[in-house]
C-alpha cells in the first residue's frame, strides 16, 4: 500500500483528482522569479546560438576545406552527417544528464553543459577535417544535457498560476537565437576578406576563415557560464526542506513549519542531503509513458514540418512547391520564427488560462491537419493561402508548451523530475534525428513517383497528426501533485 508523503507544489498539478482542470477555482497569480528565470533563458539561448550559427556556413566549409574533393553533390551528405552528430549524441546522453541532475542538483549539470557548449564551439571553428568537425559536434551534443535540465528548473521555479507565462517565453528566447545566429554565421565568415582593415594581416583568419563566427557564438555560453556560476540558485528540492509551493492549491492557509519561501536571502535549495532518485522502472508510470508518447509524436510532427517547409518553398511551382529563391525563403523562415516567438510570448499564457493544458494541446495538434491540407492547395492557388497558413502555424507551438507542462507534471516523485524530463527529451532528440530524413524521403518519393498526385507525404502527415490527436485524448485533464518521496509499505 502506498503511503503518500508530504507534497510539494513545485510542479503544477491539481490536488483533487476528481475535479477537472478547467473547474478548479483560479488562485492568484504568483510573481515569477524573474532574475533566476532570466539566467535560465540566457543559458537556453546558447543552444540556438551555437547550432544555428552553422547553417549559413557549413556547406561552404565542406567545399572550401576539400572534404568532398570538389563534388558538390556530396556536400549534403557530409553536412547532414555533421549536423546530425549533435542530435545523435544528445539522444544518447540527455537522459544521463537529467538523471545526474536528480542526484547532484541542477546547477552543476547546467554549468557543465554550457561550459562544454562554449568549448566545443571554439573547437569546431578550429577544425578543418571531416572527422574533426564530426567529433566536435558530437562532443557538443554529448556534454549538452541542459535542454532537459532547464525544463526541470522552470518547473521547479513555477506553480500552476504562472507556469504558462514562464513556458511561453522559451519560444521567444529560441526564436531570438535562431534569428541572430545565422546573421552572425554568414556575416562574420572570412573576416580577412570582409574586414581587411582589421583582420587582413592575420594569417590565422586566412587559415581558419570560419573561426570568428564560431568564437562569437561561443561568447553566449561562456557568458552564461559566468552569470550562472555567480547568481544561479539551485532549484532541486531536498528531502528535509522542500521548497514552499508558490501557490497553495489545496486550499490550506497554514504552510508546513519547515517550508521556506525562496528569496534573495533564502536559497531555492536548503542545505541538506538531497533525496535519492528512484529506480528508472518506478519512473515509467502510465502517466509518464502517455506524456512522453505525446511529446515524442508532437516532436516528430514539428521537426518534419520544420524540415519540409524549406523543401516545399524551394521546389519549383510546377513540381509540388512554390519555387521561391533562397533569399525569399530566408526571409520567410526568419519572419515565421519571429512571429511564432512573439505569439507564444503574448498569447500562450492567456490561452492556457482560458482553455486549460489539455484543451489547448488538443486544439494546437488539430491545427496540423488544415496546415497540411493548405500546403498542396498553395501549389494550386499559388500564394493566396499563404497568410492563412501563417495564422494556423502560430497555434502549433502551443502544443510544445503544453507538452512541457505534461512532462514535468507527470513526474511520479519530486526526486525523479530530472530523469522524467530527460526521458522525454531523449525521445524528442531521437525524433530530431529521424524526422528530417523521413520527411525528405517522403517528400521526394511522393513527387518522383507521383503518389496520390504527388501529395502522399501530406496524407501521411495528416494520418500522423490524427494519431497524435488520439494519443492526446489519453492525457490527463487533472495536474496531480508529485510527492517528494514514494514509499511502498508492504
Amino acid at each position: 500500500m502506498a503511503v503518500p508523503s508530504r507534497r510539494s507544489g513545485l510542479v503544477p498539478r491539481d490536488e483533487d483528482p476528481g475535479i477537472a482542470e478547467e473547474q478548479v477555482p483560479k488562485p492568484a497569480v504568483t510573481q515569477l522569479p524573474w532574475l533566476q528565470l532570466s539566467i535560465v533563458y540566457w543559458v537556453q539561448l546558447s543552444e540556438p546560438m551555437t547550432g544555428y550559427v552553422l547553417f549559413p556556413i557549413i556547406n561552404q566549409m565542406i567545399l572550401e576545406y576539400g572534404l568532398t574533393n570538389g563534388d558538390e553533390k556530396e556536400v549534403g551528405y557530409y553536412a547532414g552527417a555533421i549536423m546530425s552528430a549533435f542530435y545523435v549524441t544528445e539522444t544518447l546522453f540527455v537522459f544521463f544528464w537529467g538523471r545526474l541532475s536528480d542526484r547532484l542538483g541542477r546547477r552543476p549539470v547546467v554549468l557543465t553543459g554550457i561550459l562544454g557548449s562554449g568549448v566545443t564551439m571554439v573547437m569546431f571553428g578550429l577544425m578543418r577535417t571531416f572527422v574533426g568537425l564530426l567529433l566536435s559536434r558530437g562532443l557538443s551534443g554529448a556534454v549538452n544535457g541542459n535542454i532537459g535540465v532547464l525544463k526541470s528548473m522552470i518547473a521547479e521555479m513555477t506553480d500552476e498560476t504562472n507556469q504558462a507565462r514562464a513556458w511561453s517565453l522559451a519560444p521567444v528566447v529560441f526564436a531570438s537565437g535562431a534569428t541572430l545566429a545565422p546573421i552572425i554565421g554568414g556575416g562574420l565568415a572570412h573576416p580577412a576578406e570582409r574586414f581587411s582593415r582589421l583582420f587582413g594581416s592575420w594569417d590565422f583568419f586566412k587559415a581558419y576563415p570560419y573561426f570568428l563566427p564560431c568564437f562569437v557564438a561561443s561568447i553566449f555560453p561562456f557568458s552564461a557560464f559566468v552569470v550562472s556560476a555567480l547568481f544561479l540558485k539551485e532549484t532541486l528540492p531536498t528531502r528535509d526542506h522542500p521548497r514552499k509551493a508558490a501557490a497553495n492549491t489545496s486550499g490550506s492557509s497554514e504552510p508546513d513549519s519547515d517550508q521556506a519561501e525562496p528569496s534573495a536571502s533564502t536559497p531555492l535549495l536548503q542545505k541538506s542531503d538531497k533525496p535519492k532518485p528512484p529506480p528508472i522502472r518506478s519512473i515509467l508510470t502510465t502517466r509518464v509513458q502517455i506524456a512522453i508518447l505525446n511529446y515524442g509524436t508532437i516532436s516528430l510532427l514539428s521537426i518534419m514540418y520544420s524540415f519540409m517547409q524549406p523543401l516545399f518553398l524551394s521546389t519549383p511551382l510546377g513540381k509540388g512547391g512554390l519555387g521561391l529563391s533562397s533569399a525569399a525563403i530566408g526571409w520567410i523562415l526568419g519572419a515565421c520564427g519571429l512571429w511564432n516567438g512573439l505569439f507564444q510570448g503574448l498569447f500562450f499564457p492567456a490561452l492556457h488560462r482560458r482553455l486549460g493544458t489539455k484543451k489547448l494541446f488538443m486544439i494546437s495538434v488539430c491545427t496540423y491537419i488544415p496546415l497540411f491540407v493548405l500546403w498542396p492547395l498553395m501549389t494550386i492557388l499559388s500564394s493566396r493561402t499563404g497568410f492563412i497558413t501563417l495564422v494556423v502555424k502560430l497555434l502549433l507551438a502551443s502544443s510544445r508548451g503544453c507538452s512541457h507542462i505534461f512532462i514535468t507534471s507527470a513526474a511520479p516523485t519530486r526526486s525523479s523530475l530530472g530523469a522524467t524530463t530527460g526521458l522525454g527529451q531523449t525521445v524528442a532528440s531521437f525524433m530530431r534525428v529521424v524526422g528530417p530524413a523521413l520527411s525528405a524521403s517522403l517528400f521526394a518519393v511522393s513527387l518522383q513517383r507521383d503518389l496520390f498526385g504527388g501529395f502522399l507525404v501530406y496524407l501521411i502527415l495528416i494520418i500522423l497528426a490524427l494519431g497524435t490527436i488520439a494519443g492526446g485524448t489519453l492525457l490527463p485533464t487533472v495536474m496531480k501533485k508529485a510527492s517528494e518521496e514514494a514509499e511502498e509499505v508492504e
